[in-house]
């Protein structure tokens, strides 16, 4: 059931970034990375990329899925084991 909830998640990513939501991409991105890491977003940036044709010159959303996976790798352990007391 969870893999079902995270592949609804990238299609829902995918459709919103497709429609040029960008506050609902911003808001699913970020609950996205923080329940299920940012690892599966490189591969769909990858194809946006490839849809949109940016390969033929800088990929932006490629690179820019890198350095999102790079942060929260580094910020996820942080947040998750934050205690308020």
């Amino acid at each position: 059931m969870e893999l079902v909830h995270k592949i609804l998640f990238l299609l829902l990513i995918l459709v919103s970034i497709l429609q040029n939501w960008l506050f609902l991409t911003t808001v699913l991105v970020i609950f996205y990375s923080i329940r299920c890491g940012a690892v599966s977003l490189i591969p769909l940036a990858f194809l946006l990329d490839g849809y949109f044709g940016n390969f033929y010159t800088i990929p932006f959303i490629s690179l820019s899925a890198v350095v999102w996976y790079v942060l929260v790798s580094y910020m996820r352990p942080k947040i998750v084991n934050l205690n308020f007391t």
